[in-house]
């Protein structure tokens, strides 16, 4: 007697194991059972996958603050109360590190790089070393400014002491060019930049919908997860948006930015990050929003960031900052 196909779906497989038992199981749940490697990302493949929307939500957290709470006083001179030396501007700029180190460590710890021991000690503590690179450029430009400001005012009330004796232009320019836009400004952006390299990492291998993973009914996020609706999308784009802007604005406020946003884009946007997902992903998979999409998130945000700085040079006609170039906005 002659059997279709469909006549097996539904019975049960016989598995037998090393012991002798034998177990029954449904021939549907096993033809939907995937057993190539998930890949989650950096910890184990028995891990649950991050949570898109989270990253998503993280990335442009964390975007936003940063973009805010330092371009915010570029554009926007809070006003300054009599007799106070730390300027609201300033109070701003201390604020930043505070309500963007833990969005940060939220988007490490989101990654799933701490399921594995060993591989989140180490990747815990290099974070946690550019992360005090970063805090300590922040210090340092708010310590820089804490002291400049009543030493500015000493300044203007006796031009004649400033006039005779060349250590107050010298001590003023140390704490302005030097430390506040100088060392302070490239501690504040390199550990910065050195912590989303470290994020990049854990996330490189991360996909939504996941490679191979077949979409049932008891997909542990659910079948809607697999999908990138407009709310995604949204979230993806701008962060990536605000992310190039943060990049962009180095060449505009920092000393000789162009030429460091330049290198960073060209060496590590492109050498680095867009060599990876091309050589992992194809041309064509690069452009196919969810394969490695942090990688493409920080990828766009680098063409974006791109575009800026060209657009910068153009407009300031070389590679001079906006003090520099005597541009105010």
């Amino acid at each position: 007697m002659s059997h279709s196909p469909s006549d097996h779906s539904m019975l049960p497989l016989s598995t037998t194991h090393l012991d002798g038992a034998t177990t029954s199981e449904d021939y549907t749940s096993l033809m939907l059972t995937d057993d190539k490697p998930n890949h989650a990302g950096p910890s184990s493949s028995n891990s649950q996958p991050p949570s898109r929307r989270i990253v998503l939500a993280l990335l442009l957290a964390t975007s936003l603050v940063t973009l805010v709470f330092t371009a915010g006083p570029v554009l926007f001179e809070l006003p300054q109360m009599d007799g106070v030396w730390y300027v609201g501007n300033d109070i701003v700029r201390l604020l930043e590190p505070i309500i963007a180190m833990p969005l940060y460590f939220a988007l490490l710890v989101e990654s799933k790089v701490f399921d594995d021991r060993r591989q989140g000690y180490i990747v815990g503590t290099v974070f946690m070393i550019f992360a005090g690179i970063y805090q300590q450029g922040a210090g340092f430009h708010s310590a820089s400014n804490m002291f400049k400001h009543p030493f500015k005012e000493y300044m203007d009330l006796n031009p004649s002491a400033v006039a005779t004796d060349p250590f107050f232009a010298d001590f003023y320019y140390w704490l302005r060019t030097v430390w506040e836009h100088g060392v302070s400004h490239y501690l504040y952006a390199a550990g910065g930049v050195l912590m989303s390299m470290v994020l990049a990492y854990v996330y490189r291998d991360v996909c939504s919908p996941q490679p191979h993973t077949a979409i049932t009914m008891s997909t542990a996020r659910g079948a809607d997860d697999m999908k990138w609706n407009m709310g995604d999308r949204v979230l993806w784009g701008i962060g990536a948006l605000l992310y190039g802007l943060i990049i962009g604005s180095v060449a505009i406020n920092f000393p000789k930015g162009s030429i460091v946003a330049l290198v960073l884009i060209l060496a590590y946007g492109a050498g680095v990050v867009g060599t990876f997902v091309i050589r992992k992903e194809g041309v064509r998979g690069t452009f196919a929003l969810g394969r490695r999409y942090v990688l493409q998130w920080y990828l766009t945000a680098y063409t974006i960031a791109l575009i800026v700085v060209i657009g910068w040079i153009i407009h300031a006609k070389g590679f001079d900052n906006r003090e520099e170039a005597g541009i105010k906005f």
